[in-house]
Formats: C-alpha cells, structure tokens, sequence
C-alpha cells in the first residue's frame, strides 16, 4: 500500500520497485518532465495493450492510432497514464456516434489528452468539446478551499494558443470545439447543448469536478459515461464514493466504478433520467 495523493492504493512489487528505481536512480538525473516522460513510456507503453482489440475500428486504423498516441507522448508533456487512455477509447469504440452526439474533455493542460481523443473521435464519428480556463487550476474563494486539496491551485496552466497548435500537429483539430473559461461560467451554467456520449474530467479541484458534472450528466446519453481522472486526489475522491452528490444533476440513480489508481467511471444504473439542476 502507499499514499497516492492522499489516497491509498495497492501496488505490487514488482510496481514498487520500478517506481522506487526510478525515484532513486533516474529522477534526480532527469531533469526535463518530456525527458521524464519519454523514459517512464518504457514502462507504460504496454498499458496501451487494449487499443488493438478495439471494436468498431479496422486492425490498420488500431495500429495508426496507437501509433500516433505513442507520438503524443513522445512530444507534448502529460498527466495522464497510458492505461487511462487505453479505459476511455475501449468505452468510445464499442459504438459508433449517433446523432449529434460529442465527447467532453473537462481541462485538457496541454492538450495530449485532446489530441488523442480527436483522434478516436474522427474515426467514430463524434465531435469534442474541449472545455479549460487555460489559466491553470482554479484558486476557490476562501470559504470553498477548506474541501480542496490547495497544492494543485494555479498548477497546469497552457496557453490557448499551444493546446491548438498541439490539436493541429498531433490531433484532428477539425473535430475540435475549444470552449474557454472557469466551468462555472460554462458547463455548470446550462446542459451542454447536444447528446454528450462521453465525458472526461481532470480538473483536480472538487468543485471544478462538480461544476463539469452539473453541465454533462443532465445531457449524457443512456449508455454514456463520465471518467474522472482525479480519484487520486481524496477530496475528489470522497466527493465521488457518495452517488448522492452525483444524483443531484439527476434522478437517474448512479454507479462509480474505479478502474485504477487515479481513475473512476460514472455511469447511469438504469431507467431514463428525469434531469433536477441545482
């Protein structure tokens, strides 16, 4: 067990001792994060192992995404883990897009999470809206940070103008609506406006998590789902385990799944939603 992000977590031990070696070994030798990054995809490479059994995608269409996901890695600097990755195309991939449908990213730092996701989009058909302040994480008011865990605060700030640059040289930019602000100014304003057939969230903040959920679960198709790529961090985390808080944005009863370390799906239980905003 070790605390990870204030949550524990199981690892094994041949886990334990890569991540002891690197911290000990390579960590203190290593001094750029893309360095770091290209190092440690030795490792999480093989995580990427689902994408070539993806439904819905031809064997040549598999190899060239998980070609140019490996691409993104090498070049734009990350927070994600291959596996994570790997859990939201299998979700995506078991359909095609329906009508209208879209894909939510909920803060998207330098864009390597976009790019890989305009990529699956374009070939199953959805479209993505890209949602991020691209002012870093929030600072909540006082009387809010009590709830939040404060080391992440003006953390992962990008400018707009390279998250679009990364989208046009990695991704497929012409799928891709950037949508700027603090989500309390824009998903947790109205529903989002179409048929939201996925949504990703990786915010850090509980209320930056609550606000994006208040504007998808209201609109989120009957087999969609959300992931959130903060269940590491405890706040959230506690936040997330009562389905309650969950519920608020919907009548529809709820289930969280965790399906590692640092991620945790939403998904609707059964029957049709009968929407409740707060």
């Amino acid at each position: 067990m070790k605390e990870h992000g204030n949550v524990r977590v199981k690892t094994s031990r041949l886990e334990h001792l890569v991540k002891t070696a690197y911290r000990r070994f390579i960590f203190p030798c290593v001094k750029l994060p893309l360095h770091r990054q290209r190092l440690k995809l030795l490792w999480f490479i093989w995580q990427y192992w689902p994408i070539l059994a993806l439904k819905n995608i031809s064997c040549a269409d598999r190899m060239k995404l998980l070609a140019r996901f490996v691409r993104i890695d090498w070049y734009v600097v990350h927070g994600h883990l291959s596996s994570e990755i790997a859990h939201v195309c299998t979700e995506l991939a078991s359909r095609k897009a329906r009508s209208n449908e879209v894909v939510i990213e909920a803060g998207c730092w330098n864009g390597g999470s976009a790019a890989k996701f305009s990529i699956i989009c374009n070939m199953l058909g959805y479209r993505l809206m890209i949602y991020d302040s691209f002012a870093g994480v929030e600072t909540p008011p006082l009387d809010q940070q009590g709830r939040e865990n404060k080391s992440f605060f003006g953390e992962y700030s990008a400018p707009e103008v390279l998250v679009r640059d990364n989208l046009k040289r990695y991704g497929e930019s012409e799928v891709c609506q950037i949508v700027k602000g603090w989500f309390k100014d824009t998903l947790a304003k109205a529903p989002v406006p179409y048929p939201v057939r996925l949504g990703y969230v990786d915010c850090d903040l509980v209320k930056g998590t609550e606000e994006a959920l208040s504007g998808m679960i209201p609109s989120l198709a009957d087999d969609g789902c959300i992931f959130s790529e903060d269940y590491h961090i405890k706040p959230v985390h506690n936040m997330l385990r009562d389905t309650k808080n969950l519920e608020r944005f919907s009548k529809r009863p709820i289930v969280l799944t965790a399906l590692g370390p640092k991620l945790a799906v939403i998904k609707f239980k059964d029957g049709h939603p009968k929407l409740a905003r707060v």
